[in-house]
């Protein structure tokens, strides 16, 4: 499996754990937060979950909502992060 895929399973097999529902893996432009699939709790839990999986560091200072409000838009800030990461 190439590289981005694999972020892309891991983040949604997490996505879907945390909010309960698989709507999120079916639906790459639900909105997370409009639709009651995220809260803040649940962001907790997603940002210690990403950081165990994909050894990030995601200070609560530097989270957008904005960038997290579609599991698209999630996966695509996640792969940013580990681009840097890795280009560190």
């Amino acid at each position: 499996m190439e590289g981005n895929e694999a972020i892309t399973e891991r983040a949604l097999e997490i996505l879907c754990a945390v909010a309960g529902d698989d709507e999120p893996g079916r639906d790459l432009d639900v909105p997370l937060f409009a639709s009651g699939l995220i809260d803040s709790l649940a962001v907790v839990r997603l940002v210690v979950a990403f950081e165990d999986a994909f050894g990030l560091s995601i200070s609560p200072a530097e989270l957008d909502r904005e960038r997290w409000s579609t599991p698209r838009e999630l996966i695509a800030d996640l792969e940013r992060r580990l681009h840097r990461k890795g280009a560190a």
